[in-house]
C-alpha cells in the first residue's frame, strides 16, 4: 500500500489549497466502532448519518431491521457536535449530512425541534446541516430556517432565490459511467465527471459523488477532478492518504 502511496503521489497534479481532510466525508457513519468521534478524530471534515422518525424519535441505521432505541440521533450525533462546537475544537469538521430514511413530513419536525436550540451556535461556527434522502419538495424550501441547508440533484432545478438553501449537490457516480478504481479512469469517463462538477461549481454548489470506488487512485482522480467531498468507509485509509497529499 506503501508503494503505491507514493507512486500516485509522484504522479499526480498538483493540488492547490491546504488542509485537504476537510474534503473527507465519513459515509454510513455509524456503522463504525465509534460513531461520529472515529471520523472526527481523524479531522474529517463532514460526516454522514442515516436518520428514521420512529414513534417521535430519530433513529439511527442503514437498514430497519437494525434500528434501536439506544441508537438515537441525540446520543450519537447531535450531543457530540454541540460539544465541539461549544469548545472551539471544531477543527475540520463543518458539515453534517442527515440522510431522511422516512418521509420528509415526519422526519423534518423531529430534526428541527431537535436542532433548533443550537441554531445560534450553528451559525457562529458556519456550521452546515445538510438534509438529504427524502426531502421536501424544492419550492418548500423557503420554508425552512437558514441554519438548515438541502442536498441537491443534478435533475433538479433551483431557483436563485433559494441558491443559499442548496450549497452542496450528491449524485451516485455510476450514472456517469463503470469504473473499478483499480487503473486510470478512461478519458471519456473524466470528461463526463470533469463536465458535471465545473457545471455544479458554476452554480455556486459543492460535489459529493457517492457510490465511488475505494482505492488511492480513485481518491486521487476525484481531487484532481475537482469533487468536493471524497466519500469514505475506510476512514483510516483517506486520512492518511489525504494527509501524505498535504505534506507534500
Amino acid at each position: 500500500m506503501l508503494k503505491q502511496l507514493i507512486l500516485i503521489l509522484l504522479v499526480s497534479s498538483p493540488l492547490v489549497g491546504q488542509n485537504l481532510l476537510s474534503k473527507a466525508h465519513a459515509h454510513n457513519d455509524y456503522e463504525h466502532d465509534r460513531p461520529f468521534y472515529e471520523a472526527f478524530s481523524l479531522g474529517f471534515g463532514s460526516i454522514e448519518v442515516d436518520v428514521y422518525a420512529v414513534n417521535g424519535q430519530l433513529l439511527v441505521a442503514h437498514d430497519v431491521k437494525d434500528l434501536k432505541a439506544s441508537r438515537n440521533f441525540q446520543n450519537l450525533y447531535l450531543e457530540p457536535l454541540v460539544r465541539v462546537l461549544e469548545s472551539g475544537k471544531a477543527g475540520n469538521f463543518h458539515q453534517l449530512l442527515i440522510d431522511s430514511k422516512t418521509a420528509a413530513d415526519s422526519t423534518m419536525p423531529l430534526l428541527l425541534k431537535a436542532i433548533e436550540p443550537y441554531k445560534d451556535l450553528l451559525l457562529k461556527n458556519n456550521f452546515r446541516i445538510v438534509i438529504s434522502g427524502n426531502r421536501p419538495v424544492v419550492s418548500d424550501y423557503v420554508k425552512f430556517p437558514a441554519w438548515i441547508t438541502f442536498d441537491g440533484r443534478s435533475n433538479e432545478e433551483v431557483p436563485s432565490f433559494l441558491a443559499s438553501h442548496v450549497i452542496l449537490e450528491s449524485e451516485a457516480f455510476y450514472k456517469f459511467g463503470i469504473w473499478s478504481g483499480t487503473t486510470p479512469m478512461a478519458p471519456a469517463l473524466r470528461t463526463k465527471v470533469k463536465t458535471y462538477v465545473d457545471k455544479v461549481h458554476a452554480a455556486g454548489r459543492v460535489v459529493r459523488l457517492w457510490a465511488t470506488p475505494e482505492s488511492l487512485i480513485a481518491y486521487q482522480t476525484f481531487l484532481d477532478l475537482g469533487v468536493d467531498y471524497i466519500g469514505t468507509d475506510q476512514l483510516g485509509a483517506l486520512a492518511e492518504y489525504l494527509k501524505a497529499v498535504d505534506r507534500r
